[in-house]
Order: C-alpha cells, then sequence, then structure tokens
C-alpha cells in the first residue's frame, strides 16, 4: 500500500496533466456549451493552474496576476464558444510544446500530451467551427479518451521540479504552425471543393515540406553556409548591428589605453546601436554620462561597473538579455585591462628586486674586494711592500671603480639590456692580475679566443670565491683552483676547492630556489644561475664530494 502510495506521489505531475487533459476532452465532446460543459471546462482550468509551467507550485501570486486569470476563466467559462476553445486550444499546445524536458521519458510524455491537443483541435473543434460532418466521430471520441491514460505508465525519475523553463519561441513557432495547418485545410478544402480529411493530409504534406526544406535550409549540413551564417548571426544580433561592435570592442582592447580610458571609448561606442540613446556609468576609478537621457532607464550592474541605459521605449525582455550580454563583455575586457596594468607593473617590481637581488651580491663582493685591498696595504708597514701594493692598487681600483659604476647604471635602470663583451684572453689576463694576492691556483687550457659577456663570468667568480672565503673561516686551510678550458666550441671555467662537501637538501635545489643559508649559498648562486641562463650557459655543480667541490660555468650545447 504504501508502495502504491508513494508511486502515487512521485507521479502527481503526471496525474494533473491526465486529469487536464479528459477533462478538456469531455468539456469538448460532452454537450458543448452546456451547463455540463462549462463546469467540466471549469475543472479544467483549476487543474490547469496547478499544473502551469509559468508560476511555480510554492509561489504566492500577486493581485494583478490573480484578478487577471479569474477574469480568464470567467470569461472561458460564461462565453464558451467555438472560437474561445480553439484559441485556447492553440495557447494550450503552445505550452506544451514550449516546455523544456531533458528526460526522454518525459519528452515522450509531452509528445502524446501535444498529440492530443493537436487531434482535439484537427478533429473535434475545427470540424465543428466550420460545420463539417466527420466520420467515424465516435471513434474518434474514444481514441482521445484513452489516449492521456498511457501518459501514466511512462516511468519518470522526478516530475517535481523547482524551475520549469518554457523555450517561449518554440512554442510560439509550434502554435502559430497548428492555426496555419487548421486554417489551411479549412482554405484548401473550399477552393478544392475536396474532403476534410483529404484537404488536411495535402495542407500537412505542404507545410510539412516547407518545414524541412527551411530546417535543411538553415543546418551545418547543407551546403548554403550563406543562409546558415544569416540566421545564426540573426538569432545572436536579435536585429542590432552586433558583429560590428564586437570587431570595434576587440580592436580597442588590443590598444595601449588605460582602463578607465578603454571604459570612456567602449561606452560611446555603444552608444553606436540605434535603440540606445543614453549611457550613465560608475566604476571603482570613474565615473562619466554619453548621450542624452529619456524617461525609460534600464539598469545593469556587472562587478565593480554599474550602468544605467536610456532608451526610447520600454526595454523588453529579449534585449535586456541581449544589452546585459553586451555590458558584460565590457565589464571583462575593463577588468583584463586593470590586470594588464597591474602584470605591468608586477613585472617591473620584478625586474626591480632581481636585479636588486644581483646587484646587491656584486656590490658585496666589491666591497669584499676592497676590504682585501684596504687589509694588504693595512698590513704593510715595511717600506719595501710599499711599491708592491700600490700596484696591487693600480690593478684593482679601476676595475672596481667600473664594475661599481655598472652597479649603479643597473639600479637607476634595470630593464636596460646593454651588455658589455670581452675577449676571454683579456678576461683570463685581468682575473689573473686580481687575485694575485689570494691563495688560488690558475690552470688553462686555451685554443681560441670567443667573447664572453663580461659581467657574468665577473659575477659568478665573485659570488663562488665569496663562498670559498666564507667556508675558509671554518675550515682555513682549503685550496682553491680555478681552470679554464676553451675550444672552438665550448667555453667553460670551473672553480674547486679541497674543502666539505655541500649537504645533499641544499646542493638539490641551489640553483632553482633561493635557500636561506648561515654559509652565504642560495640567494647568490640562484641569481648567478638565472643570469647565465639568459646569456645562454649553463652553472653547475660538477663534483660534490668530501676534499672536492667543484662547480662549472659552460657555453649551453645546442642539439
Amino acid at each position: 500500500m504504501s508502495t502504491f502510495v508513494n508511486k502515487i506521489t512521485r507521479k502527481r505531475e503526471l496525474i494533473i496533466l491526465i486529469m487536464m487533459l479528459e477533462m478538456l476532452h469531455l468539456a469538448i465532446w460532452v454537450d458543448f456549451g452546456s451547463i455540463i460543459s462549462r463546469s467540466l471546462m471549469l475543472s479544467h482550468l483549476g487543474l490547469f493552474l496547478l499544473w502551469q509551467p509559468v508560476w511555480r507550485g510554492d509561489k504566492k501570486l500577486n493581485l494583478e496576476n490573480t484578478i487577471l486569470f479569474i477574469l480568464f476563466t470567467f470569461t472561458l467559462t460564461i462565453w464558451l464558444n467555438l472560437w474561445l476553445l480553439f484559441a485556447w486550444l492553440i495557447l494550450l499546445i503552445g505550452f506544451i510544446s514550449g516546455r523544456v524536458t531533458l528526460d526522454r521519458n518525459e519528452r515522450t510524455i509531452y509528445t502524446l500530451a501535444l498529440g492530443f491537443l493537436v487531434l482535439e483541435l484537427l478533429f473535434a473543434c475545427v470540424p465543428e467551427l466550420a460545420d463539417i460532418n466527420i466520420e467515424y466521430k465516435q471513434i474518434f471520441y474514444i481514441l482521445l479518451t484513452i489516449l492521456p491514460l498511457l501518459i501514466f505508465f511512462f516511468p519518470i525519475e522526478n516530475s517535481d521540479h523547482h524551475i520549469q523553463m518554457v523555450d517561449f519561441i518554440h512554442a510560439i513557432t509550434t502554435s502559430m504552425l497548428t492555426s496555419l495547418v487548421a486554417l489551411g485545410s479549412l482554405l484548401n478544402m473550399f477552393i478544392n471543393d475536396a474532403s476534410y480529411f483529404a484537404a488536411l493530409a495535402q495542407t500537412s504534406v505542404a507545410i510539412g515540406g516547407f518545414i524541412i526544406c527551411i530546417s535543411w535550409l538553415i543546418t551545418s549540413q547543407s551546403r548554403f553556409d550563406g543562409v546558415t551564417q544569416l540566421w545564426s548571426g540573426y538569432m545572436l544580433n536579435i536585429g542590432t548591428p552586433l558583429e560590428q561592435w564586437l570587431n570595434e570592442l576587440s580592436r580597442l582592447s588590443q590598444k595601449d589605453d588605460d582602463a578607465e580610458e578603454f571604459l570612456k571609448i567602449a561606452i560611446d561606442e555603444l552608444l553606436t546601436l540605434t535603440w540606445i540613446k543614453g549611457i550613465e556609468w560608475i566604476s571603482k576609478n570613474s565615473e562619466g554620462k554619453s548621450g542624452q537621457n529619456t524617461k525609460h532607464k534600464t539598469s545593469f550592474v556587472a562587478g565593480n561597473l554599474n550602468i544605467d541605459i536610456y532608451t526610447n521605449n520600454n526595454m523588453g525582455g529579449a534585449l535586456h538579455v541581449h544589452c546585459n550580454l553586451l555590458i558584460h563583455l565590457i565589464e571583462n575586457f575593463y577588468i583584463a585591462k586593470i590586470r594588464q596594468k597591474t602584470l605591468t607593473q608586477q613585472a617591473h617590481l620584478k625586474a626591480i628586486y632581481e636585479t636588486g637581488s644581483r646587484i646587491t651580491h656584486d656590490i658585496k663582493n666589491l666591497l669584499q674586494s676592497f676590504k682585501a685591498i684596504t687589509s694588504i696595504i693595512t698590513n704593510d708597514t715595511d717600506d719595501s711592500n710599499v711599491e708592491a701594493s700600490k700596484q696591487i692598487l693600480k690593478k684593482q681600483l679601476p676595475h672596481l671603480t667600473h664594475r661599481l659604476q655598472l652597479a649603479l647604471d643597473k639600479l637607476q635602470t634595470p630593464e636596460s639590456q646593454y651588455i658589455e663583451i670581452i675577449n676571454i684572453k683579456d678576461w683570463w689576463e685581468g682575473l689573473h692580475k686580481r687575485n694575485t694576492y689570494q691563495n688560488i691556483l690558475f690552470q688553462s687550457e686555451i685554443h681560441s679566443n670567443p667573447k664572453i659577456p663580461l659581467e657574468l663570468f665577473d659575477s659568478v667568480i665573485d659570488n663562488l670565491l665569496e663562498n670559498i672565503q666564507t667556508k675558509q673561516k671554518n675550515e682555513p686551510d682549503i685550496e682553491v683552483i680555478i681552470t679554464l678550458a676553451c675550444t672552438e666550441d665550448v667555453t667553460s671555467i670551473t672553480v674547486c676547492d679541497s674543502g666539505s662537501m655541500i649537504p645533499e637538501h641544499i646542493s638539490k635545489e641551489l640553483f632553482s630556489n633561493a635557500i636561506k643559508s648561515d654559509n652565504g649559498l642560495g640567494i647568490g648562486l640562484y641569481q648567478a644561475n638565472k643570469h647565465a641562463v639568459l646569456f645562454g650557459y649553463d652553472l653547475i655543480l660538477a663534483i660534490n664530494e668530501n676534499g672536492r667541490v667543484c662547480f662549472k660555468l659552460k657555453t649551453k650545447l645546442f642539439k
């Protein structure tokens, strides 16, 4: 018993639909126009109010809609006649055919209901309206009584829809075509003096063939692509020059204008649509007005953008949706402009940050060099070493001054692309001279003299030597070897020390991330590696073991 009750509850909407159709059938066929027929029609309208797809079942009708439905019910019940019945059947056909369904069984159910209404119109209403006697009338009465009952036997998962959608274009099209079939059949019958069934068949075939031809023309499978594009364009544009407006909006978005300037130009471009007379807008950073105000105003909100559009007439539903789409397109381009500006600023700040980080290490290395020179001069108390100190100053000060000037220039113009190039032999000789006072062993195997970026090689070597000097505070007996190997294809320089190995957790991310470390490894080598990649070089940890730690800077090999 409970299973049967649950089944009935799940099919509540279908039962209402079946009862609504049966009441309509009885109102038409049982002494049409009598008191009984009017009572059945009143019951039918009450069931229609429970079934209708326009208002939700839990929604409370306002006073205007209530009065309108009462007047409609009163008119159809009191003055019930064939013309009112014809109009009501056409309206019902629109409601049934416009119902949006997703489940296949549900579509079959409403197809049966639509067929029932069309048959009622063509074999009950229209013949009586034209005073035509049709054969086998009793058979149609019995068959049309059984047809709605078949609906109950179709399984449906859930008929309790909270929001019921109606495709109004499909509803209007189906209603108009059904009216055309009915009236066209009568016209064909009277002109050709044919029977009603023959005229109905001829009219149905003619209209059906016309619909098939039109459907084939506007589908993508046909060879008439121009017709398909015209139809799709019209449905999208709804009579407005949308395509030209979109092209112009896209062109405006590609300019390097400020976001607020773009918004003003886009709003002015919106005024080119003939049905828009004036626009007022308020954004986060600006507000403005274009065109002239009228008494018909429609407001739109898209993100932080508030727009009021003035038109000559009240904006209809389709035009409101269309205009809302245009406003959101403008808002998307406007937000994209703001994000583009933000990203540009972030990229500029990132360039300044990365350049500043690299320059900070360069200046730190320069300070280390200055300290070393100062230490030598301070410790040279013997007059015999004064001349040697002067020679060191002559070698080091011009180079250090030049590097300091380059660092300051980069700090002022971080996006500068100036690159100083030097021959590898000249650079190697200068490096050897600048570090004669340090305990470093220089080895070389030079077979060519290519040009190299001076800043890159100086920065990498200084970073590596600084890290070794930091390591020497705990391991004073470390030996340092710098090896240059230069052939026609490959240039590499290797810096090795005899100290302890770099911990594995640091060596894995030494060049990929800025590592927080107490011994100086991390950010310096991370920046040096990024710098090397920009110039087409690789900076790698070639050997990492106790007693031998080697870093190598070499030319990339492209396969």
